[in-house]
């Protein structure tokens, strides 16, 4: 256990060389993801869903126009989340990054798509990678993909929350 401790410390040493607004970005997306990731793992789904907003059809979601620039608060706060994902001590796969960043974009009164998966045919899938997960996470703003990408084509959207 010391060790992984040692080795997130290190990771997160990284985080402080960002200096300024990119340190401050990077400690609210750890914290969300942390926070994230404990709801996902002691919460029921119903109760982790109300988190993610408000339940629409995949199907009835206007196809995306990109409205800003890779260069968006959106673009840095899916940088953020990915950055942190990959530096704390505990793992934090696409659930938490999507709710995180989510609640990020939110806050900052920006507009965002948590999108669902499962992969369409689960048994060809492990069979082509057996570490791969049976469903997934997606996050997008403003036509811009935040967390989550790419997406495997084989998995099936089955559910959104705007």
């Amino acid at each position: 256990m010391s060790g992984r401790i040692a080795l997130a410390r290190r990771k997160l040493a990284s985080a402080w060389r960002l200096g300024g607004g990119r340190l401050l970005l990077v400690a609210e997306a750890s914290l969300l993801l942390l926070g994230a990731r404990l709801a996902v793992a002691l919460l029921p789904f119903r109760r982790v869903a109300r988190w993610l907003g408000t339940p629409v059809s995949p199907s009835a979601l206007p196809e995306p126009t990109p409205r800003t620039g890779p260069d968006s608060r959106a673009a840095r706060v899916g940088w953020a989340v990915r950055f942190a994902a990959g530096r704390l001590p505990v793992e934090a796969v696409c659930l938490p990054q999507a709710m995180a960043a989510r609640a990020m974009l939110k806050r900052r009164g920006i507009a965002a798509t948590v999108h669902l998966g499962v992969m369409r045919d689960h048994e060809a899938a492990l069979a082509r990678d057996p570490d791969a997960p049976p469903a997934h996470a997606w996050l997008d703003a403003s036509g811009q993909r935040i967390t989550g990408y790419p997406v495997d084509p084989a998995l099936v959207e089955v559910a959104a929350f705007v």
